[in-house]
């Protein structure tokens, strides 16, 4: 039973996976991205969500907490993930062929209590190529 109880986690009901739905839906809505695939898996990890800006190709990373408690969703994007999402943001360049595109890296941070309305931060290019 305890198996049954840690799928659970890994269903698209969790926290995590509920935040990046409502941040694709936010960017699609509000911004008119055209969002191009989401949770895209690559050597060391996952783009959250690539979209499509204009000429700006997109790179989204998506952060959902339940409270502020421990400080912003968003503050908590450390070097190292930027770092990643670089050389992750080149790897799928480089394997869609999509090198006419400018390169953007955003983030959508989201407050989520469990009683409340979700509260969405949103910081268009908020780093650039020279992270890593």
């Amino acid at each position: 039973m305890w198996l049954l109880d840690w799928f659970k986690h890994l269903r698209p009901s969790t926290l995590g996976a509920r935040g990046e739905k409502l941040a694709a839906g936010y960017l699609r809505r509000a911004y008119r991205m055209k969002i191009l695939a989401t949770n895209v898996l690559c050597p060391g990890g996952e783009l959250d969500i690539v979209a499509l800006d204009g000429d700006d190709l997109v790179f989204v990373e998506v952060r959902t907490r339940a409270t502020d408690d421990f400080g912003t969703p968003e503050s908590s994007i450390r070097q190292r993930k930027r770092r990643f999402l670089v050389r992750s943001a080149r790897w799928f360049i480089r394997v869609r062929r999509l090198q006419s595109f400018r390169p953007r890296f955003d983030v959508v941070g989201i407050t989520w209590p469990a009683n409340g309305p979700p509260q969405v931060r949103y910081y268009r290019n908020a780093f650039g190529m020279s992270a890593a």
